[in-house]
Parts: C-alpha cells; sequence; structure tokens
C-alpha cells in the first residue's frame, strides 16, 4: 500500500511503497521522524464509524467501537467495559458500571489488554523529535485492510523504549505491541465493521449503575 509522508514545513508530499519505502524516504530527504509523525497524524484523525475486533495477549478478544454522531466510544474486553459519551465515562466491571464525569480521554485497566489511540498517538509523536530512534518500516494487510507498519527501538523520551505498531489507510489502530505500565500489550486486529451497534454504548444488561458524576 502507498503511504504518503508529508515533508514538514515543506509543503512537498512524497509517495512511498513497499518494504523499500524507509530507504526511498531517507533519499528523498524524509527523516525517520516524518514518518513517524505521518503515521500519528493518521491515527491521531478521528476515522470513520465502525467496530474493531482485537486478539489481545492471552488469546481473548476485545472490542472498540465508535460513533462520530453522536461521538462516542467503547471499549468492551474480557471482563469488563468502558464507555465515553459526552455526558459520562462510564467505567463496568463484573456487574457493576460506576458512571464519572466525562472527559476527552480515557484511561482503560492494565486487565483490559487494550491500548488507546490516544496513548499511542503519544508514543509516536514522542518518537517522531527523539534524537536517536530506530525505525523499520513495513506494509502488512490485517482483517483484510491494508496497513503501515513501523518498528521502533532505542526511543528515549517515550514511556516505551522500544514498540511495533500499524495503522490502516482509514486510521484505525491494526496493531501494538508494547510494554505500557509495566504491562506486556500485544493486540492485533481480527476483524472490522463500519457498523456501531448501538447496545455497545449501553451499560450490560443486568449491570448496577452508580452514578458519580459531581462528586
Amino acid at each position: 500500500m502507498p503511504v504518503l509522508v508529508a515533508v514538514a514545513g515543506a509543503g512537498v508530499a512524497v509517495l512511498l511503497a513497499g518494504c523499500g519505502g524507509l530507504e526511498q524516504a531517507n533519499a528523498a530527504g524524509v527523516t525517520p521522524g516524518d514518518l513517524v509523525s505521518e503515521v500519528a497524524t493518521r491515527l491521531g484523525t478521528p476515522g470513520p464509524a465502525g467496530t474493531a475486533t482485537y486478539r489481545v495477549a492471552g488469546g481473548e478478544t476485545a472490542q472498540v467501537t465508535r460513533s462520530l454522531s453522536p461521538d462516542r466510544t467503547a471499549y468492551d474486553y474480557p471482563g469488563g467495559r468502558l464507555i465515553r459519551t459526552s455526558a459520562a465515562v462510564t467505567n463496568c466491571a463484573a456487574d457493576v458500571c460506576t458512571a464519572t464525569d466525562p472527559a476527552d480521554g480515557v484511561t482503560l485497566p492494565k486487565e483490559s489488554g487494550l491500548v488507546t489511540d490516544a496513548q499511542v498517538v503519544a508514543l509516536l509523536e514522542a518518537a517522531a523529535i527523539d534524537s536517536y530512534p530506530e525505525v523499520a518500516q513495513r506494509d502488512t494487510t490485517l482483517a483484510g485492510r491494508n496497513a503501515t507498519c513501523l518498528a521502533l527501538t532505542g526511543v528515549q523520551s517515550a514511556e516505551a523504549s522500544a514498540f511495533d505498531v500499524c495503522v490502516t489507510g482509514e486510521g484505525t489502530l491494526a496493531s501494538f505491541r508494547g510494554t505500557l505500565g509495566g504491562a506486556e500489550v500485544d493486540v492485533v486486529l481480527t476483524d472490522y465493521a463500519t457498523t456501531a451497534a448501538e447496545r455497545d454504548f449501553q451499560v450490560p444488561s443486568g449491570a448496577r449503575l452508580v452514578d458519580r458524576r459531581g462528586d
């Protein structure tokens, strides 16, 4: 899949393709930092609504569902669910869901096995301005979708010094492998649907809702 890499401040675009993309970028004056920034921008730009299904560490399944109108995100993982809407952040564990005041970002429990787009974007943005990271680029296909992948090592200014990330052309996280907060995170996209079911943004049936907004 071709990768469009913007050269910062130059108003120039270089089209890279195949396994030699990074070498071609360097030859064209595009630095590894530019490539990392492009992938970060792609992931950080809101994409279409849909439901991404992932295999997480241990072989279990988790889902991330997004809706654009209204703006909502639901993370469904073994043992819990977290729902972010404009009205609340609702964290469900076992049969209890706790609603707290709305927030732009969310923090997932370590046991979810998932990573948020914002976490990955923060890693990429830190790596993009790092002085000495090593970056290897490759293209792949996951869940039938083309993705650009970066393997980074020697990152000094990010939470993880080494990590591997793949992002689809539409801006969906296709995979991530790295250590965050002392926990190994390993997620791989196994299915993607361009629909977002309303039930994914609701508390599980039978769960007790505790409203702590305003506390």
